[in-house]
């Protein structure tokens, strides 16, 4: 059930944002105004908040695996680190679209 929520949850901010960067974009004659500016700071916040968010919660997950893995055998050190820098990107790329905004 919990697993639902979150999806629900993580479905409603994206179509939210989604929604958002569209209107903001729509409104190129009202470019001075602050409703625009608003909508845009909004869509931002919502698509750094989404990637931080969905990276933590990935790296709750990975993050012990790869303790663990790395402790039965030190070669899969490697492999670890990689897995777990595989989410950053996720928080890179909400970066870049408050940087696009």
């Amino acid at each position: 059930m919990k697993k639902l929520a979150l999806a629900v949850v993580v479905f409603n901010v994206v179509v939210i944002g989604a929604c958002l960067i569209g209107l903001a974009q729509e409104l190129p004659q009202y470019a001075e105004s602050p409703l625009v500016a608003g909508l845009k700071a909004i869509a931002a916040a919502i698509a750094f908040a989404a990637g931080a968010f969905s990276t933590a919660w990935a790296q709750t997950r990975i993050g012990p695996a790869a303790v663990a893995a790395v402790a039965e055998d030190q070669k899969n050190f490697v492999s670890a680190v990689i897995f777990v820098a595989i989410p950053e990107t996720i928080v890179v790329f909400g970066f870049v679209v408050v940087f696009l905004l």
